[in-house]
């Protein structure tokens, strides 16, 4: 899966496997406050890991709700206002909570 999001006026194409494996590679750097998008049981705040992924510190006009869109489009879950619970993991509002696939009946 392959989303292309502008930076600084280049076109840089996040692949979902290539966020996968950079968020692997390193923990985040800050924790999400607002904005959260989860990948694998870690969640990352949206601009700390379109930094990773990419490699730059610069962002130029990408702010965090864009960069969401963008890993959202590439099958991340994504949160809004991140609350925590006592455990010190994010809360999921039920309706936001990813739903398993139903398997296709034949």
């Amino acid at each position: 899966m392959t989303h292309t999001l502008t930076v600084n006026g280049e076109q840089i194409s996040l692949i979902k496997e290539a966020v996968l494996l950079a968020a692997a590679d390193v923990p985040p750097n800050v924790r999400p406050q607002r904005h959260g998008v989860l990948v694998g049981s870690v969640l990352w705040a949206p601009k700390d890991l379109l930094r990773t992924v990419i490699g730059s510190e610069d962002l130029g006009n990408v702010d965090s709700p864009r960069a969401m869109k963008a890993f959202n489009a590439l099958g991340f879950q994504t949160f809004t206002e991140t609350v925590y619970t006592e455990d010190g993991l994010p809360f999921v509002h039920p309706q936001n909570r990813l739903r398993p696939t139903e398997e296709t009946r034949s």
